[in-house]
């Protein structure tokens, strides 16, 4: 089977032909779990796959989420970012989603957005062109998404999918990219010229 990224190493479309592990019988459906190793010769760990009638269902682990080391990038960002993908990883998208908007919250107040709300920074990030115009319904999409898990009054939360909280926690990390991995290579080719 053809695994379109390895969790561990982010190598796209990683054959894994190795199968360790198969057939577990869970409940009426019969789902095939294969237990297969990357076959990136720098990285060859372990993934454990979940299929029923040929279609993946699941891939363990969600994902690698620590940030680069070499990047400075505030402790605090980073945590949350690592806990919002733990969250998803542990089948808790709601969790996931709010700590990604503290991601969003957090990125947007390094920046100089030192509104307390966060509606109010996104709007002074977009009009300081600190977020680029592609990311401005991403950040306000967030925004909405997190303000959702802060009022259990009017609970749109238990609409929250796996995918909306993985989309959300790719967005996070595009934003990382884009305000600190990015300024930081740039940095670096300048000064090696």
């Amino acid at each position: 089977m053809l695994l379109k990224k390895c969790p561990h190493c982010n190598t796209s479309h990683v054959q894994t032909n190795e199968r360790f592990v198969e057939k577990a019988e869970i409940g009426k459906d019969l789902n095939l779990w294969y237990v297969v190793r990357c076959q990136n010769p720098h990285c060859r760990r372990l993934v454990l796959m979940v299929t029923s009638q040929g279609k993946l269902l699941d891939v363990y682990p969600v994902g690698t989420f620590e940030l680069d080391s070499l990047v400075p990038i505030a402790d605090e960002i980073k945590a949350d970012f690592r806990e919002a993908g733990l969250c998803l990883g542990a089948g808790c998208p709601k969790a996931s989603m709010i700590m990604s908007r503290r991601v969003l919250q957090r990125c947007l107040k390094e920046q100089g957005c030192a509104q307390r709300e966060l509606v109010s920074a996104i709007q002074h990030a977009i009009q300081q062109d600190i977020l680029r115009k592609p990311f401005h319904p991403i950040a306000t999409e967030i925004k909405q998404y997190g303000n959702l898990g802060a009022h259990p009054d009017d609970d749109q939360l238990t609409n929250v999918t796996r995918e909306n909280a993985q989309q959300i926690l790719d967005f996070a990390r595009l934003l990382i990219h884009d305000l600190y991995e990015v300024p930081a290579a740039a940095s670096k080719l300048k000064q090696s010229r």
